[in-house]
């Protein structure tokens, strides 16, 4: 039997992507125009989140995201194998090297930051917990093609991913590191990742340090930050037992 989606379902996920990218909450005739669709179709989706928890609606008629996204994101990360013991591990490896550290994971074909540790320097690379990166320009990418799932390369491809070429993945195999930034997505800041693996050597996550190309040092980053990934690999093992 042939199973087809259900289309009103995945217009209302689609909305809440739409408002995850909102600087502020959202008003229906701003919604409406944004999707195509009319304000009644639109505010019925709206009201629907809501009265499921994933919506709020304010004073003044307008919708924001609740933290059920925060609930589910949280899950989604102990799910792949962390708990809130990672973050305290991040936050460590930042206040030692001074920079942002980021764990990156797959979610289907994106790449995106699910954990993120701050800088305290003034310049700082500013990207945010929920944000997609590049394959081609994040050093994260990268690692994920070299150390993810096989057919990775082929479904970010079949999806219009732009990828580094099949040699330079082969090279950051090699390597266990890959450096990346500028760009687009990313210009005027570098990174280099490392990957996070599991004792069946599966990736679990990229390790990334980001921060201004100018004050960029990834030989100093290195030590360190093979020392947490093997603490996160511990740490994914201790709550699989």
């Amino acid at each position: 039997m042939q199973v087809r989606s259900l289309t009103t379902a995945l217009k209302c996920l689609n909305l809440i992507d739409k408002i995850s990218e909102m600087s502020s909450s959202v008003r229906i005739s701003e919604m409406a125009k944004l999707i195509g669709e009319s304000r009644a179709t639109t505010y019925q989706r709206l009201f629907t989140l809501t009265e499921a928890g994933w919506l709020e609606r304010l004073p003044d008629g307008s919708f924001r995201l609740t933290v059920k996204a925060n609930q589910i994101g949280a899950a989604a990360i102990r799910q792949a194998g962390f708990d809130n013991r990672a973050q305290l591990i991040l936050d460590e490896l930042a206040i030692e090297l001074g920079e942002a550290i980021s764990l990156v994971l797959l979610d289907q074909e994106k790449l995106v930051i699910a954990l993120r540790a701050e800088s305290k320097s003034i310049l700082r690379a500013d990207l945010q917990v929920g944000a997609e990166l590049s394959y081609k320009d994040s050093a994260s990418g990268s690692i994920w093609l070299a150390f993810g799932p096989a057919d990775l390369f082929d479904r970010a491809r079949t999806s219009g991913y732009n990828l580094p070429s099949p040699q330079d993945i082969a090279k950051i195999r090699n390597e266990q590191l890959s450096v990346g930034g500028g760009g687009e997505t990313l210009p005027g800041i570098s990174a280099v990742a490392i990957p996070v693996l599991d004792v069946n050597g599966h990736c679990l996550g990229s390790l990334s340090t980001t921060c201004p190309s100018s004050r960029f040092e990834p030989e100093r980053y290195l030590p360190a930050m093979r020392k947490v990934a093997l603490k996160l690999t511990e740490l994914s093992v201790t709550k699989s037992t």
